[in-house]
C-alpha cells in the first residue's frame, strides 16, 4: 500500500513518494494502479438535422467540391473525441547552430496508414511559369459566361449567372452525359437517399438504349401492375418536389441574363418579370443583394437562406385592437414599450430577429435566456434590463398593466450573484436591490428624520402563518414555494448573508456594488428581530463592515466613488447601522460593547465636514447616538460630546434658517442635533446641570428666530419645518422636567397664529390629509410575498401619499399641538384648535381612508391631539362633530395607541355630556318601552363591558421604536358588536370542544351560573349600546353594510340556548331588529359578508338553532323569515321548506314584526316546481299550524300554482 499525498506534504515528500512508486513498479512489471481513467463522455452527439433522413445538411462548399463524407468518430456511436493517443515523438537531436529546416515526423499512431490513391486515368498538370513579380496576375470576373475545359472528361460546361437557392450546384460527369437526352429529368424526384444519383444514372442508361415505343410499353406495364394509390402518391411527391424547386429559385433583381448553354437538351436558366417577384423574399434586405454586380462577387453565385436569416428585413407590423393583449417588451432601461414604434437610428438597436422581429424590445422570457448566456455582454445587458424592469415595477409604474414573475426573477438574480466577475455582479446586485429594497419607501422614511415620528420604524415582516401551516403538513417546504410566500425568508434560506459577505470581503467590488449589498442588508434587518440578531451575531460580517465602511476617520474629504475600501465612511453603511440600532436594546448593547461603534461615531460628530456628503454622514451618526440613548445606552459617552453638541447647536442657531431657499440638508442636520439634545435632557445624568445652562438660552434664541422667519414666509417646505419641530419637541421635554412656564414660547406662538405663515400652513391641512384623500389600498402598489409601506400613488400628481407632500404641514402640527397640550394655556389652545374646524368637519362627514398606512399615524395622532385639547380645555366647538370624530378615531387608532383609546372612551364616547339632545330624541321616540331610561343610566356598565373586551390593562414595556403590528387596529370597524362576536366565537369553540372532548357540567353549578350572568350582562350592554348608536348615531354606521349588522344581531340567538328569552335582552333584540327592518331595502344575502365564510352556512346553523330552542319566540321567527321573502334567492326558501321543514311548526310572528310586508312574501307567485312540491307536502302532512305566517305563504303559492294549471288545462 503506497502512501497517498496529504494536504501538509511538501514537494520533497511528493518526490519521495514518486521514487518509491517507480521502485516498486520496476520490481513488479504487472503491477496495476489503484485507479484507472475511465472515459465517461457521452457516446452519442445529438445534432440538429435538416432533412427527413436525419443526415446533416452539407454546406455549399462541400457540395461544390463533391464531398460526401461521414463523420465516423462522431456519428457512428463512438466517443465524442475518440481515444486519446499519447504523442510518441522524440525531439530531433540537432545542434542549435544548425540552420536547416526540419519537418515534423509523421506518426502512424496519430494519422494512420498512408494509402496511395488509385487513379485510373493520368492527369496532366499544367504548370504555368511564375510571374516576374512573384504573385499571380490579378483578374476580374465578368458577367459573361466563361467556359472551362474539363481536363478529365473533355466536356465543355458553362456557368449560369442566375443565383440558385438551396439547389445542388454540381452534378456528376455521367449525369451530365445522360442529361443530353431530351425530356429526361435531370434528377430523381422520388428518391432522397445518398444513392439517388447513382440509381438515376443507371435508369437513364437503360432508357437511352430503348426507343420511344419501347419506353411507352414498359410504362404501361408498370402502371397496370402498380396500385393506383401508389401511383397517385408518386405523382404527388414529384409535384411537391417540383414546387419546392420552383419556390427556391432566386429572383434576379438585375435585368435577365440570357447566357444559356447552346444545347438543345438542357435549359438551366429562367427569366422573371417584375410581376413574378416571390413574395417570400419581399422582406429581405436588398441593400446588398440588389447590387447590379452581385453575380460577379466571390461566393455570391448561390444564396443560402438559412445563413442570411439575420439580415432579413422587418415585416410590417399588423394593427391590433385597443383591448387586445400582447406580450410585453422592454427597452434596455426596463421601460415598457408600445406594441410597435418607428424604426429610427435611436430605436434600431431594439429590433432583433426573435419571435416578433417587427416589434422593438425584449420580452421577459428572452431576458431570462440572455441572463444565462455564455456571452458576458449579453448577460450584462439582460441583467441591467431586468433591474430596470424591477425599478419601474416596484415604483408602481406597471400596476394593473402587467404582472411580473418576481419569484422567477429572484432566483435568476440569486444565481447571477454567485458570479465572481464584477461586470456581472453589479447589474445582478442592482436587480436584487431593486427587488428587495424599496427605494421610495426608504426615501419616505428618511424624509421624517428630525421629526418625532422619524424615531420610530415599521417592522416589515410578512405573515408567517401560511409557512407554519405548510411546514406542519409537509416535511420540507421547497425554495420556490417559500419564495412565493415570503421573498425575504427565501433569500435568507439561500445564504444570501454569507454570499454578500464574500462579495464585500473577498471580491471587494466597486462603490455601486458595495452600496447595493448594504441596502439589501438594510431590508433584511427591517424584516424581523431574528434576522437582525443573526446579522449582528455574524462577527466576521460586522467586523468587516465596520472596518471597511465605518472607519474612525475624518470627514474632511470630497466624495468620489473611489473612496470605497480607502478608509473612508460609506453613507449606506451608516444607515445600515442606524436601522440596526433601532431593533432592540440587546442589539444596541452588542454594537456598543462588542463592536465599539461609539469611537467612529464620535469621530464623525467631532470632525469638520467638507460638502453635503460629510453632513449626511454626521446626520446618520447623530441619529445612531440618539437611538442608543433611547435604550439608556452610552449615556456617559454621549455626555462627553456635550461641548461639541453645544457648539453645533450654536452654529445652527446663528446660521440655519427655515426660509424656503435655505439648505434642507442643513435644516435636517440642525434637527438631529436638537433631537440629540432632547434625548440627553431625558437622561438622568449628574452632569446635566452645566449642559442645561448652555443649551436653554440657545434653544430660546433659536425658537424665537425660527418662528419669526416662518411667520413672515410666503412659502415653506416640510423639510425646513423639521428644524422648528425638533425645537418644539425639546420645549416639551423642558416643560415636563422643569415645570416652569416658557413665556418666550407663548409670545412666539401668539404672534405666529395670526401671521400669514400660519395661514399658509392651514391651507394645506386638508389637501395633505391621508384620511380625507379618498385613496384606497387597491390604489396603492402592494406585493403579496414582499411587504411594503404603500407610499407610491402612481395615479396622483405627486406620485406619493398626500401626507408626504413637499408642503405637508402634518408633521409640524403634531409637534405644535404636543407643546400646546403641555403648556395648558386655554386661550392659546382655543385660538389654535378652532382653526381646524373645517378639517374636523371633513373628517366627520367622510369615510376615513388609508387608516392602516404607516404614514397616516402622524395624522391620526394630530387628530387625536386636536380632540384632546378641545375636550380638556372645554373649547366651545360643535359637540356633535367632536363626538363623531372621536367615535371614528376608536377604530382608526392602531394597536399601540391604547392610551389614546382609553382617553376617548372616558372623556367622549361613553360620556353622556357629549350626547346631543336632538339625537337622544330619536331614542325616546321608541314606543312600548322607555329605552332612554334604560340605556342612558347603564352607560357606565356599557363602558366597563367594552373595556373588559378590549383589555386596556395591557401596556408595552420599554420604548416602542420598531413597531411589529403597526397595521393592526385596536378595534374593528364594527366594534360596537364586539361583545356579541366574542361570545359567539366562544360558543362555537365550546361546541367544537364538546364534540371532540365531551365533559359533564352541573347545570346549576356556581361557575356556570356566574358565566351565564356575565353573558346576560355583556349581551344586554352590547344591545343597549347598539340600539343607542342605531337610533341616535345611525349616520356613523352607514359605512357598515346593513346585512352585516343584521347578521351580528342574529349571533345573539346563537350565543346561548336561552339568552334571548331574558326579558331585557328580548326587548332590546326586538327594538334592534325593528330598527334594521325599517331599512330592509339594503338586505342582500348573496354577496360576501364581512367576518363570515358564507351566509348559507350561517343560515343553516341559525335554522338548526331555531328548530332546537326557539320556543316560539317571535323575534327569532322574524329573523328566520327575512331571507325567504320573494325578492331574495330561492335557495333560502328551499333550505327552509325542504331540509329544515321541522322549523315550520313553530315559525310564526305578528305581521307587524315582519321585516317586509306580507305581500312581499306572497308575490310574485312562486314558479320553482321543487319548492311548490315542498309547499304541497307541508300542507298535506300537517307540518303547519293554521293561520300562521308560514301556512299563509305555503297555501297562497300552492293554490296559485293549481289555478294556473287549471287555466292551462281549460285552454
Amino acid at each position: 500500500m503506497f502512501k497517498r499525498p496529504c494536504p501538509g506534504d511538501d514537494e520533497d515528500d511528493i518526490l519521495k513518494m514518486q521514487e518509491e512508486f517507480f521502485r516498486e513498479k520496476s520490481k513488479n512489471q504487472n503491477m496495476q494502479p489503484a485507479a484507472q481513467v475511465t472515459n465517461l463522455r457521452r457516446t452519442e452527439l445529438k445534432r440538429v438535422t435538416t432533412s427527413e433522413t436525419g443526415a446533416r445538411k452539407q454546406s455549399k462548399y462541400a457540395e461544390s467540391k463533391g464531398l460526401n463524407y461521414k463523420r465516423s468518430n462522431v456519428e457512428s456511436g463512438s466517443a465524442l473525441l475518440g481515444d486519446v493517443l499519447e504523442k510518441n515523438t522524440k525531439e530531433s537531436e540537432h545542434n542549435d547552430d544548425d540552420d536547416k529546416v526540419y519537418f515534423p515526423k509523421i506518426q502512424p499512431s496519430v494519422l494512420g496508414d498512408i494509402v496511395e490513391k488509385n487513379v485510373d486515368e493520368s492527369i496532366d498538370f499544367v504548370f504555368n511559369p511564375m510571374p516576374a513579380h512573384g504573385f499571380p496576375a490579378v483578374m476580374k470576373r465578368t458577367d459573361h459566361t466563361t467556359e472551362r475545359k474539363d481536363k478529365t472528361k473533355g466536356i465543355k460546361v458553362s456557368e449560369n449567372s442566375n443565383m440558385e437557392i438551396d439547389e445542388l450546384c454540381t452534378t456528376s460527369a455521367s449525369n451530365q452525359t445522360t442529361n443530353l437526352v431530351k425530356n429526361f429529368p435531370t434528377r430523381s424526384y422520388i428518391l432522397s437517399s445518398s444513392d439517388a444519383n447513382n440509381i438515376h444514372d443507371e435508369n437513364l442508361k437503360t432508357l437511352t438504349t430503348l426507343s420511344e415505343k419501347e419506353i411507352l410499353e414498359e410504362q404501361q406495364k408498370l402502371l397496370s401492375s402498380l396500385d393506383p394509390k401508389l401511383i397517385q402518391f408518386l405523382k404527388s411527391k414529384r409535384e411537391h418536389a417540383l414546387n419546392n424547386t420552383k419556390d427556391n429559385k432566386q429572383i434576379a433583381y438585375s435585368p435577365p441574363v440570357h447566357n444559356i448553354v447552346n444545347d438543345d437538351n438542357m435549359d438551366t436558366s429562367e427569366s422573371f418579370n417584375d410581376s413574378e417577384v416571390d413574395n417570400t423574399d419581399a422582406h429581405w434586405e436588398n441593400d446588398v443583394l440588389s447590387h447590379p454586380d452581385v453575380n460577379t462577387w466571390l461566393h455570391f453565385d448561390s444564396l443560402e437562406k438559412d445563413k442570411l436569416e439575420w439580415i432579413k428585413g422587418i415585416v410590417e407590423s399588423r394593427k391590433i385592437k385597443p383591448d387586445e393583449p400582447y406580450e410585453a417588451r422592454f427597452d434596455f432601461k426596463g421601460y415598457l414599450l408600445p406594441y410597435t414604434m418607428e424604426y429610427t437610428e435611436k430605436t434600431k438597436t431594439l429590433f432583433h430577429h426573435g419571435e416578433e422581429p417587427h416589434r422593438p424590445g425584449y420580452t421577459l422570457l428572452e431576458l431570462f435566456e440572455l441572463s444565462r448566456s455564455a456571452v458576458t455582454q449579453q448577460r450584462v445587458m439582460a441583467l441591467n434590463t431586468i433591474a430596470g424592469v424591477l425599478e419601474y415595477y416596484m415604483a408602481g409604474t406597471y400596476k394593473d398593466i402587467i404582472d411580473i414573475p418576481l419569484t422567477k426573477i429572484f432566483f435568476i438574480l440569486r444565481f447571477a450573484i454567485d458570479e465572481n466577475k464584477t461586470i456581472i455582479l453589479e447589474p445582478a446586485l442592482k436587480g436584487m436591490r431593486n427587488l428587495l429594497y424599496n427605494r421610495i419607501d426608504e426615501a419616505s422614511l428618511d424624509a421624517l428624520l428630525g421629526f418625532e415620528e422619524g424615531t420610530r420604524q415599521p417592522c416589515l415582516e410578512n405573515d408567517k402563518s401560511e409557512i407554519e401551516e405548510l411546514e406542519s403538513k409537509e416535511s420540507e417546504l421547497n425554495d420556490f414555494h417559500l419564495a412565493e410566500i415570503d421573498l425575504i425568508a427565501a433569500a435568507v434560506r439561500s445564504d444570501i448573508i454569507q454570499r454578500l459577505f464574500y462579495i464585500l470581503d473577498t471580491i471587494r467590488p466597486s462603490f455601486n456594488c458595495v452600496q447595493y449589498c448594504l441596502q439589501i442588508f438594510i431590508r433584511l434587518i427591517r424584516d424581523s428581530d431574528e434576522i437582525a440578531m443573526k446579522i449582528v451575531q455574524t462577527e466576521h460580517l460586522m467586523s468587516m463592515i465596520i472596518q471597511n465602511f465605518i472607519p474612525a476617520s475624518s470627514l474632511s474629504f470630497a466624495f468620489v466613488p473611489q473612496i470605497v475600501y480607502k478608509g473612508k465612511p460609506i453613507l449606506a453603511a451608516l444607515k445600515f447601522l442606524r436601522i440596526l440600532s433601532l431593533q432592540s436594546r440587546d442589539v444596541g448593547e452588542v454594537l456598543v460593547n462588542k463592536y465599539g461603534i461609539i469611537r467612529p461615531l464620535f469621530e464623525y460628530i467631532s470632525s469638520g465636514v467638507d460638502g453635503t456628503y460629510g453632513l449626511r454622514i454626521q446626520i446618520e451618526a447623530y441619529c445612531i447616538v440618539s437611538n442608543l440613548l433611547q435604550f439608556n445606552l452610552a449615556i456617559e459617552d454621549a455626555m462627553s460630546l456635550s461641548p461639541i453638541i453645544v457648539t453645533s447647536l450654536y452654529k445652527h442657531v446663528k446660521g440655519s434658517d427655515v426660509f424656503i431657499k435655505a439648505s434642507v440638508v442643513s435644516a435636517t442636520h440642525a434637527a438631529v442635533v436638537i433631537q440629540l439634545v432632547n434625548n440627553l435632557l431625558n437622561c438622568n445624568s449628574v452632569y446635566l446641570e452645566n449642559f442645561k445652562h448652555q443649551v436653554y438660552p440657545l434653544l430660546k434664541e433659536g425658537v424665537q428666530k425660527w418662528f419669526a422667519q416662518l411667520s413672515c414666509s410666503d412659502a415653506y417646505t416640510c423639510g425646513h419645518l423639521r428644524l422648528l419641530s425638533s425645537a418644539l419637541d425639546c420645549c416639551v421635554t423642558i416643560l415636563l422636567h422643569e415645570r416652569v412656564p416658557l413665556k418666550f414660547l407663548s409670545d412666539a406662538l401668539k404672534e405666529f397664529i395670526i401671521s400669514k405663515g400660519f395661514k399658509e400652513i392651514l391651507k394645506n391641512v386638508v389637501p395633505c390629509s391621508n384620511l380625507l384623500s379618498g385613496i384606497e389600498n387597491k390604489d396603492l402598489h402592494f406585493i403579496k410575498n414582499l411587504r411594503t409601506l404603500g407610499t407610491s400613488v402612481i395615479d396622483s400628481a405627486q406620485k406619493v401619499l398626500p401626507v408626504l407632500n413637499v408642503v405637508s404641514p402634518i408633521p409640524f402640527l403634531v409637534a405644535l399641538l404636543n407643546v400646546l397640550r403641555v403648556m395648558e394655556d386655554k386661550e392659546l389652545s382655543t385660538n389654535i384648535v378652532k382653526q381646524f374646524h373645517i378639517y374636523l368637519k371633513n373628517v366627520e362627514s367622510k369615510a376615513p381612508s388609508l387608516c392602516d398606512n404607516w404614514f397616516t399615524r402622524m395624522e391620526v395622532y394630530f387628530l387625536f391631539s386636536v380632540i384632546k385639547i378641545a375636550v380638556l380645555n372645554d373649547i366651545d366647538m360643535n359637540d356633535d362633530i367632536l363626538y363623531a370624530v372621536s367615535n371614528k378615531l376608536c377604530y382608526i387608532l392602531r394597536i399601540d395607541k391604547k392610551y389614546e383609546l382609553e382617553f376617548l372612551f372616558n372623556a367622549v364616547v361613553f360620556n353622556k355630556k357629549w350626547f346631543a339632545a336632538e339625537r337622544l330624541f330619536n331614542l325616546m321616540s321608541l314606543s312600548n318601552t322607555d329605552s332612554c331610561t334604560k340605556v342612558l343610566p347603564s352607560i357606565i356598565n356599557i363602558k366597563r363591558c367594552y373595556r373588559k373586551v378590549i383589555n386596556f390593562n395591557y401596556r408595552a414595556i420599554g420604548p416602542s421604536i420598531v413597531l411589529r403590528k403597526w397595521q393592526e387596529p385596536i378595534l374593528p370597524r364594527d366594534w360596537i358588536y364586539l361583545p356579541i362576536l366574542m361570545l359567539y366565537s366562544r360558543s362555537q369553540e365550546a361546541d367544537l370542544k364538546m364534540k371532540t372532548e365531551p365533559t359533564e357540567l352541573h347545570p346549576y353549578g356556581k361557575a356556570v351560573s356566574q358565566e351565564l350572568d356575565e353573558k346576560d350582562s355583556m349581551i344586554a350592554c352590547s344591545l343597549g349600546w347598539i340600539l343607542l348608536n342605531e337610533q341616535c348615531y345611525s349616520d356613523l354606521l352607514n359605512d357598515i353594510d346593513l346585512t352585516d349588522r343584521f347578521c351580528r344581531i342574529m349571533c345573539v340567538f346563537l350565543c346561548d340556548n336561552s339568552l334571548f328569552l331574558n326579558a331585557d335582552i328580548k326587548d332590546l333584540l326586538h327594538k334592534c331588529t325593528q330598527v334594521l327592518f325599517k331599512k330592509n331595502e339594503g338586505f342582500n344575502f348573496d354577496k360576501e359578508l364581512t367576518g363570515l365564510n358564507n351566509f348559507q352556512d350561517f343560515y343553516t346553523q341559525f335554522l338548526e338553532q331555531f328548530q332546537s330552542v326557539s320556543y316560539g319566540d317571535a323575534t327569532f321567527a322574524a329573523c328566520v323569515l327575512v331571507p325567504i321573502a320573494q325578492k331574495h334567492n330561492v335557495k333560502w326558501r328551499k333550505l327552509l321548506w325542504s331540509e329544515y321543514a321541522g322549523c315550520l311548526r313553530a315559525l310564526d310572528c305578528p305581521e307587524d314584526s315582519l321585516c317586509y310586508e306580507m305581500k312581499d312574501y306572497l308575490y310574485p307567485e312562486e314558479t320553482d316546481e321543487s319548492l311548490l312540491k315542498s309547499y304541497g307536502q307541508a300542507l298535506s302532512t300537517n307540518l303547519l299550524r293554521p293561520d300562521t305566517v308560514a301556512y299563509r305563504i305555503a297555501r297562497h303559492h300552492f293554490e296559485s300554482f293549481k289555478n294556473r294549471n287549471n287555466v292551462r288545462n281549460d285552454e
